[in-house]
């Protein structure tokens, strides 16, 4: 029995340490845990400021082509009320052009 006493005895700064690696590896794995979810957050923000920037350039982009294409709406119709019968000269020949053209096919 004291052999049994000397043992327990023995064991105990053992146990002691097992309960401490047991308490520091809990608190590893949190700490990761924690890194994990801020690294995933830090990346889903990057993400959304990148997909607003790229909206937003989308939106830029689309602005500037509607407003050029009303600027060459507007030439081509002062090109065609100063020069009418040229207009429809024109517009004929094209329209000929895209007619013999589809007709080949």
């Amino acid at each position: 029995m004291t052999q049994t006493k000397e043992l327990s005895a023995a064991d105990a700064p053992m146990r002691e340490e097992l309960a401490q690696l047991r308490a520091d590896i809990d608190s590893l794995v949190g700490t990761v845990s924690r890194l994990a979810n801020g690294a995933a957050g830090s990346l889903i923000d990057g993400a959304k400021r990148s997909a607003a920037y790229a909206g937003d350039r989308a939106e830029d982009a689309y602005d500037a082509a509607l407003a050029q294409g009303g600027r060459a709406l507007k030439s081509t119709e002062k090109t065609i009320k100063a020069h009418p019968y040229l207009s429809i000269a024109i517009a004929s020949g094209i329209g000929l052009l895209v007619g013999r053209m589809l007709s080949r096919h």
